[in-house]
């Protein structure tokens, strides 16, 4: 299942990914955390373990020698000493490791430089980043994808050990100041919202990180009170994000708490509470042009506005809980709602009631996408497993065309590249990643001929 994605402009990611490799004090780390969790694993265990060697007649100082002991394996221990780390625990008694592998005698085989340059980026290559839950497994999965060309694979991956509801890309790199040398500088990282209350940004120019560069929002501790919500962060899943492109260091979080945090990514830190909504708040999104105008759709049914420097609100009621909310890229003044009815509402915010609703589809709208590239082009997905693309233009909403996705089962999000007008990326229940370049459907071409020459 992929609940949420976002495209990387073409020219964002570095051309050659740092492939993470750890130095010996990381790794000894690593083994003395591992060491440790094995003597907690052997310590519950040890008086069965106790009972078993007694009865064997064996003892922890010495151990009996064995007569058929064909490999000497009991005097072990009192071999050469070999340069390297000796790790005892449950299955791993013995074992040596090394920082350096061409330090190990048992290596022989030399590494290979080509796995490096496996990972190259070209500066005409898009990346697309999925939140994924495959079973028990969750990641963020970082497809590759080349319209010259038409390469499309998983470039790489990262692990995570929580449900993932959305990411949002940011170049803003939020690490701690003080590992910082000189001035912060623009980078390539996805800030990611999950079940647990804790927003986490990872650095998608590093290959096999296991750590978030930052985590906003303190951990919390098991307790029946519910958390109190404000600057020390959310106390329940965050649902939506919405990183601010003017005031970079600001990214705003929408939780299943109801409240809207705005974060410094400087201090990580939260530095505004608002509280306009009565239910879970599911999608954001900051204005186009305006750094200090905020969109927000929630589980009550309502659409809010809000001036961010006097927390002043204005709200719409629609027809169901709000799934997804866009600004119109043709209007600076609209915006456009997806519903839980299958409705898609179209606002002007000097307005009281909407300008138009378009009955799109026959269950919730989960994603909205439009595209700067093409004026008036709209595309819609649902949980009705189809996709339609509309023109909306003069505030004349018709269809233009469709595309059903049966054995995808429900369609959760979707985004049209950034760079290459009509290819759309859609995410579902069943598989991975979707693709569809909507220039291939010739009623697409009809309507939108002469913006689609050369597809971009």
């Amino acid at each position: 299942m992929i609940p949420s994605l976002c495209w990387i402009a073409r020219g964002v990611a570095a051309e050659e990914p740092h492939v993470l490799k750890l130095d010996s004090d990381e790794i000894n780390h690593l083994i003395e955390r591992t060491k440790q969790n094995l003597e907690i694993v052997e310590n519950t265990n040890g008086d069965e373990s106790d009972e078993e060697k007694k009865e064997d007649g064996s003892t922890h100082e010495k151990a009996d020698i064995d007569d058929d002991d064909e490999f000497n394996m009991a005097e072990y221990d009192n071999e050469e000493e070999m340069d390297g780390q000796r790790i005892f625990g449950a299955g791993l008694s013995g074992v040596t490791y090394y920082a350096n592998p061409s330090d190990d005698p048992y290596i022989t085989l030399p590494q290979l430089a080509e796995e490096e340059e496996g990972y190259e980026i070209k500066p005409t290559d898009n990346l697309i980043c999925c939140a994924k839950l495959d079973g028990d497994m969750s990641n963020i999965e970082i497809h590759l994808w080349n319209a010259d060309e038409q390469d499309f694979y998983v470039h790489h991956d990262i692990l995570i050990d929580k449900f993932p509801l959305c990411v949002e890309w940011l170049s803003f790199d939020a690490g701690d100041q003080d590992e910082i040398e000189g001035d912060r500088t623009p980078g390539n990282y996805i800030a990611l919202g999950c079940m647990s209350p804790q927003i986490e940004i990872w650095d998608i120019d590093i290959i096999d990180t296991s750590e978030p560069v930052a985590v906003l929002g303190e951990r919390l501790k098991h307790s029946k009170k519910k958390p109190k919500i404000g600057k020390k962060g959310h106390s329940n899943a965050v649902m939506s994000l919405s990183w601010n492109k003017h005031s970079q260091n600001i990214i705003a979080s929408g939780s299943a708490d109801c409240s809207i945090l705005l974060w410094d990514l400087e201090t990580g830190s939260a530095k505004e509470c608002l509280n306009h909504h009565n239910d879970k708040v599911q999608t954001l999104c900051w204005h186009l042009a305006e750094s200090t105008t905020l969109l927000s759709g929630g589980y009550d049914n309502t659409c809010q506005v809000t001036d961010c420097r006097t927390k002043n609100s204005k709200s719409w009621t629609v027809d169901g809980e709000v799934e997804h909310l866009i600004w119109d890229v043709s209007s600076p003044f609209s915006f456009l709602a997806g519903t839980a009815s299958g409705n898609v509402v179209c606002i002007d915010i000097r307005q009281e009631k909407p300008l138009y609703t378009i009955a799109a589809h026959d269950n919730e709208v989960s994603g909205l996408s439009m595209t700067k590239l093409i004026p008036g082009l709209l595309a819609t997905c649902s949980a009705d497993k189809t996709v339609k693309v509309w023109q909306i233009s003069d505030n004349k909403p018709s269809c233009v065309t469709s595309r059903a996705f049966p054995e995808a089962g429900s369609l959760h999000c979707l985004s049209f590249c950034p760079d290459y007008a009509t290819m759309l990326a859609v995410g579902a229940l069943e598989g991975g990643l979707l693709m569809w370049d909507i220039a291939s459907n010739k009623e697409f071409r009809d309507a939108f001929n002469h913006h689609v020459e050369n597809g971009s």
